[in-house]
Parts: structure tokens; C-alpha cells; sequence
């Protein structure tokens, strides 16, 4: 993938997204979602992972900097615009909701107030100081292939259930990119491991620690699908 073809690629997305936004604002969409409790799911969104979009942000913004290698920058670069983008257009698109609910527009004042974000905010915390390669595995792994996975499609198709159908593209229009960002996560973890045998062991620790990490973290979209959802996809 270029830088050309990507720019070129992302600009499409962000017209059919904003799009479906005007679209969605303009016929007051809000007025179509399942309950007004829905509302308590996009607050927990906005606090719980739309921060760590934007840490990963950083992150691979330093590592790209600091990484020898044209393709690993590359690759870092575009992770990093990525994330930022995906913090943009959740901020965005949820804005639209804050004209008619309560404690939406409040997520900046919560970050550092709410109890249960600890756990995001820890995660990010300790990938952030870790080593680059670390850092890699703990986003390119545990972040992307176990949380992202389950945010950006099955909660979308939940949102999509409940009405929401703003909240449903602007998860779409992210996916596509967790796709690349999960293929630069392998990379790394194949890369290390054919360096040198003594990496295995240095490797699976990583692997082992952030996959728990990764795990306690889902707690925050288990939340958002199984309870916070008025018409739940699963019953």
C-alpha cells in the first residue's frame, strides 16, 4: 500500500462517512434508536475506547519516528493517522447525540474520574513505556485481534439492532483499517521470531501477558453488548 493509493483510500471512506452523518443529522436519527438508554452505551464508548484510540495514536507515532526501516515507519505512520482519525470520527459522530442527551459531551471532564477506566487506561499506560517491540505485540495483538475485533463488527451489528445507524458506519469504515493494523501486529510477532531462536521464549511472554491484558479489557464491550444494549442482539 502506497501513501498515494492510502490517501486516496481514506478520502473515499471519509465521504460515504460524513454522508451517512449529514444524512443521519438531518432526519433526526436519534429519534429512531430502540430507547433513550441507548444513549448510556455510546457514553461508555466515548470514555472507555475512543482515549485509547488516541493513545495508540501516539504510540505508533513515536515508534514510527524512532524505527529504522522505510517499511516499519511506513506501516507505523499509517497506524497512527489511522487511530487518530478513528478518535475523530467517533467524536463526530456521537456529537450529534450530545444536542438531545445529557453527560455526553462531558468524556474529557470523566477520563481521569471514572473508576472503571483504570483498566484502558493501564493497558495503554504500560504498552506505551514498554519497548517498541512490546508495544507492537500489545496493540498490533492483544488491542487489535481481541478487542477490535468484537467492537467493530459484532457491537456495530448490535448498534445497527438499536437503530443507530450512524454509530454502525463510522465502526465500518474503521474495520477495514483493524484489518491492516492486525496483519502489522503478525508481522511483528513472525519478524522477532525469525531474528534468533532465543526470541521464542521473550515473544510468548508478551504474547501470554497482553493476551490477559487484552482479555480484562473486553470487560468494557461485554458490558456494552450484553447489558448496556435495550434490544440486544443475543438474548
Amino acid at each position: 500500500l502506497t501513501m498515494d493509493a492510502y490517501w486516496k483510500f481514506q478520502a473515499e471512506k471519509e465521504r460515504k462517512l460524513y454522508a451517512v452523518i449529514d444524512a443521519f443529522a438531518q432526519n433526526n436519527g436519534q429519534t429512531g434508536i430502540s430507547d433513550g438508554r441507548y444513549a448510556n452505551v455510546l457514553k461508555l464508548f466515548l470514555t472507555g475506547i475512543s482515549p485509547v484510540e488516541y493513545q495508540a495514536h501516539r504510540g505508533f507515532a513515536f515508534a514510527g519516528r524512532h524505527l529504522r526501516g522505510a517499511g516499519t515507519r511506513v506501516a507505523a505512520q499509517m497506524q497512527s493517522i489511522d487511530e487518530l482519525r478513528h478518535l475523530q470520527t467517533q467524536v463526530h459522530t456521537i456529537s450529534h447525540y450530545n444536542k438531545f442527551f445529557d453527560g455526553i459531551g462531558e468524556f474529557p471532564h470523566m477520563h481521569d474520574r471514572v473508576w472503571y477506566l483504570s483498566v484502558p487506561k493501564s493497558f495503554f499506560d504500560d504498552a506505551r513505556s514498554a519497548g517498541p517491540f512490546e508495544f507492537m505485540i500489545a496493540i498490533g495483538f492483544a488491542f487489535e485481534y481481541l478487542l477490535t475485533n468484537l467492537l467493530f463488527v459484532p457491537f456495530m451489528s448490535g448498534a445497527a439492532y438499536n437503530g443507530d445507524m450512524s454509530t454502525v458506519t463510522f465502526g465500518f469504515s474503521a474495520q477495514s483499517d483493524e484489518s491492516r493494523h492486525m496483519t502489522l501486529g503478525i508481522e511483528v510477532i513472525k519478524f522477532l521470531l525469525e531474528q534468533h531462536p532465543d526470541n521464542l521464549p521473550i515473544v510468548q511472554k508478551w504474547v501470554d501477558k497482553w493476551f490477559w491484558r487484552g482479555h480484562r479489557l473486553l470487560g468494557l464491550v461485554a458490558m456494552m453488548m450484553d447489558y448496556m444494549q435495550p434490544n440486544r442482539v443475543m438474548n
